[in-house]
């Protein structure tokens, strides 16, 4: 039974994107807002278009369910809360909100299979009947879940959430099998095939250019990551 825990660990982690053979996890710890701190001569700025990133022909727009561009541009990450890389990397765009109020960072759940689906119909619902935003407890009650138990959460850990969380069990039903968050659903994907999105986390800015940089996992990455996001805020 184990051995299937681990396989399907593998699984889950093969289809959030793999990490590649340059990006290696630091030896030394820094908090999200040390990641993406750095004086500008030290980062390589020299981004290279088709490396570093790519253009869309048609933009993508935040979508009226969403916020609006802040007066810095705006930033769209696709995410998976079942995502070990997503939820590595979420502290870290979350300092990077906090460091740049000018820009807006809107999170989408990718419904990009059934299991996907279902994950971003609880990010969404949520967001209807929380009193507060919980995007973040959510990720990470899922990383939890993950390393704790090697599996995805099932009803029961959901309940447990929501319970913690002081949400009622009928008000959370409701908001998930709403029809208006099926049409959520299907804008973030319609989005995603649009631009040729298939891993995740993928950040766009701008609407307009695709971070085709893999996720960070060392503080030198982070703050060349960043970096480029600035860098594209101001093309």
């Amino acid at each position: 039974m184990r051995l299937i825990s681990i396989l399907l660990l593998s699984l889950l982690v093969a289809a959030c994107q793999p990490a590649t053979e340059e990006s290696t996890p630091s030896s030394a710890e820094a908090t999200p807002a040390e990641k993406i701190m750095q004086p500008e001569a030290a980062v390589d700025e020299r981004f290279v278009e088709g490396k570093d990133y790519r253009v869309l022909e048609q933009v993508i727009a935040p979508a009226e369910f969403e916020p609006q561009a802040g007066e810095g541009g705006y930033v769209i990450e696709f995410l998976w809360p079942g995502c070990p890389h997503c939820q590595e990397f979420n502290p870290t765009i979350v300092a990077y909100a906090l460091e740049h109020p000018s820009v807006t960072v809107i999170k989408r759940a990718a419904p990009a299979n059934e299991r996907w689906a279902m994950d971003a119909r609880v990010f969404f619902a949520l967001r209807e009947i929380a009193e507060t935003n919980l995007d973040d407890e959510l990720l990470a009650f899922y990383q939890g879940v993950r390393v704790n138990h090697e599996r995805l959460p099932t009803q029961p850990d959901l309940n447990r959430f929501m319970a913690e969380h002081g949400i009622a069990e009928d008000a959370f039903a409701a908001a998930y099998e709403d029809p208006a968050l099926t049409d959520k659903l299907r804008v973030v994907l319609e989005d995603m095939r649009g631009a040729n999105i298939s891993s995740v986390p993928t950040v766009v800015v701008n609407g307009r250019y695709v971070v085709e940089a893999p996720a960070p996992h060392s503080q030198d990455e982070s703050q060349r990551y960043f970096a480029l996001i600035n860098h594209l805020l101001t093309l």
